[in-house]
This record gives structure tokens, C-alpha cells and sequence, in this order.
């Protein structure tokens, strides 16, 4: 399982085009899928139905704006098959992200996440929620695996250069941040490592104590463990 990033995205301008982005993000898509099939133990290809999607990655840019087909995009990597020298092994993984057209490299060279967060069909309990919708402002919360979706924020803002975009993110082992984005740019960043839950005191680093075995804040002495070490107690 990966680590989630748990992300909210607050958007603020003109009514008009408050309205327009709403509608775009929320656009209804399907996209082709491989699932296993536990009955069968075979790969199955489908789509999937997305009638009320919320917020999508997929309606900001999506794979067939670059003539990709969705056969082509369903597939997994060939990893056996790249020819990836050891001594160069992130930039060659890197360069052949870029020109592969698989799924998985798209969405991470594209988005800057592995999945999308929009709400399939039939999702009962989804993740993705718009928190917030007014004439002047929305707000979506939603999760992403490990990172943060910059590329896709970064698309969504050249797309509505005057809209001002705020992502605010903490990934649950305690990182986190918050991104400004302007006219497709990234205009003020602000990142911590460590992030006390009780009181919101952040750091450059997690103060982790090795008698308590446990990060302990210095501000407010938050323990989420709730056992600590004689020095701590005091």
C-alpha cells in the first residue's frame, strides 16, 4: 500500500470562470481499465464510468490529447523489455517515462501521481469531496499515492491563468506543504517535514526521541503513542 498525501485545493477568482472550471473538472469520462479477475485469475480489460467525477486529473489533460489511444494507455509498463543502464539508472527510468505511453508513466510524468482522484461509478465511500463552492471560490479535498499532483495543478492553472490555486498537503507520515500557483506557475511554496497533530507546531525536521521511540513535539509535548521517556514526562 502506498502512503497517501491527503491534499486540499482551494481555487479563488471570478465568478464566471469559478463556474467554468467547476464544470470542466466535473465533466463525465470513462476510461478503459485492466482489473484481475479473481474468478477467472485472468487480466480483464473495461471501462470505467465516470458520470459525476467530481474532481479528475483526467478532465485537466488527459492521454488522448496527445493521440493516445486507450489501448495503448491500459497497458503496464514493459518493464522486462526496457534497456536500462545501472550506472544511469534514474535518468534513463526518467527518459523513458517520458516517451512511454503505458498508464503508469503517463500519469507520473503528466500529473506527478500514479492514479486519479476522480469518483468512479458506484463509489460509495469516495475520498474526492468539493468542500467548498461559492461564487468565488472552490475547494476540493481529495488523496494522492506519495506525492503531490503539481504537474496536473500547474495544467490546470495555465488553463485559467488569472484563477489563483492554493494546494495544501500533508502525507500521513508527516510531511507537507503549501504551493501557490498563478498563470501556470508555481508562485510561493512553503514545506515542513514534521507537523505535530495536536498543536500544529511544524519543523525541519521530526523530532524523534530514541528513549520514547516516538516523535514528541518541543512545543506541546504531543506523544501519539502516549508513552514517553522520564525527560519527556517532566
Amino acid at each position: 500500500m502506498p502512503n497517501w498525501v491527503f491534499n486540499d485545493l482551494t481555487i479563488e477568482g471570478k465568478s464566471d470562470e469559478i463556474k467554468q472550471i467547476k464544470e470542466q473538472l466535473n465533466k463525465p469520462f470513462k476510461v478503459l481499465h485492466e482489473n484481475f479477475n479473481m474468478d477467472t485469475k485472468e487480466y480483464e480489460k473495461a471501462y470505467t464510468e465516470y458520470s459525476n467525477p467530481v474532481f479528475s486529473f483526467h478532465n485537466i489533460f488527459n492521454h488522448t490529447e496527445q493521440g493516445i489511444t486507450d489501448e495503448e494507455y491500459v497497458q503496464q509498463p514493459a518493464r522486462s523489455e526496457l534497456n536500462v543502464d545501472d550506472k544511469n539508472w534514474w535518468a534513463d527510468t526518467e527518459r523513458l517515462r517520458v516517451i512511454d505511453k503505458s498508464w503508469y508513466n503517463w500519469n507520473i510524468t503528466n500529473w506527478g501521481v500514479k492514479w486519479d482522484v476522480a469518483v468512479f461509478d458506484d463509489n460509495k465511500y469516495p475520498d474526492t469531496e468539493l468542500v467548498i463552492d461559492t461564487k468565488d471560490t472552490l475547494a476540493c479535498r481529495f488523496q494522492t499515492a506519495w506525492s503531490i499532483p503539481d504537474e496536473a495543478i500547474k495544467k490546470l492553472s495555465s488553463q485559467y491563468p488569472t484563477l489563483q490555486l492554493t494546494l495544501s498537503y500533508e502525507e500521513e507520515s508527516g510531511w507537507g506543504g503549501e504551493r501557490q500557483y498563478l498563470d501556470g506557475e508555481c508562485i510561493s511554496e512553503s514545506e515542513y517535514d514534521w507537523q505535530c497533530r495536536e498543536c500544529g507546531h511544524q519543523e525541519d525536521y521530526t523530532p524523534w526521541c530514541d528513549d520514547c521511540e516516538f516523535d514528541i513535539c518541543p512545543d506541546c509535548g504531543y506523544n501519539e503513542a502516549y508513552e514517553v521517556c522520564d525527560e519527556h514526562k517532566k
